[in-house]
């Protein structure tokens, strides 16, 4: 399954997705997962991101 994890935060429905994405990707809660892709721009950051902190 391919997914667009560099997607562009242009307008409500993608940070919508995005947000979608990280909750099922690290199980996280929706306020977390919100804030953590407005800080980095994108899932791909996050994930990358989360991945070093562990």
């Amino acid at each position: 399954m391919s997914r667009l994890v560099n997607m562009w935060l242009t307008n409500q429905k993608l940070i919508n997705r995005g947000t979608r994405m990280i909750m099922a990707e690290l199980g996280y809660n929706e306020v977390k997962a919100k804030r953590l892709l407005l800080l980095h721009g994108s899932v791909n950051n996050v994930l990358l991101a989360e991945k070093e902190e562990k």
